[in-house]
């Protein structure tokens, strides 16, 4: 989150300082690929997690509280584009 916020306030500063602009969204724990069973990482357990994908935008949206504040802030559409990194 940082990271992305730092980037934005450098070369967006008006759209970093909008309230509202990021939230985080949510892990799941990685998949060894051959056993299926939850991956483990000895020297960083954070590599342990990933996210979801993009279906759940919508999940993130309404556990961050986030989709409240929209609909109370008067917002009524959402535009939401996604592509890869």
């Amino acid at each position: 989150r940082d990271d992305t916020l730092a980037f934005l306030n450098e070369k967006y500063p008006s759209l970093a300082s909008e309230d509202g602009l990021e939230m985080m969204q949510n892990k799941v724990p990685k998949l060894d690929a051959t056993t299926y069973e939850p991956a483990t990482c000895d020297t960083d357990s954070s590599n342990e997690w990933c996210p979801p994908g993009h279906g759940d935008l919508y999940a993130a949206l309404e556990g961050s509280g986030c989709l409240d504040q929209l609909l109370k802030d008067g917002y009524k559409y959402m535009f939401v584009s996604n592509s890869d990194n």
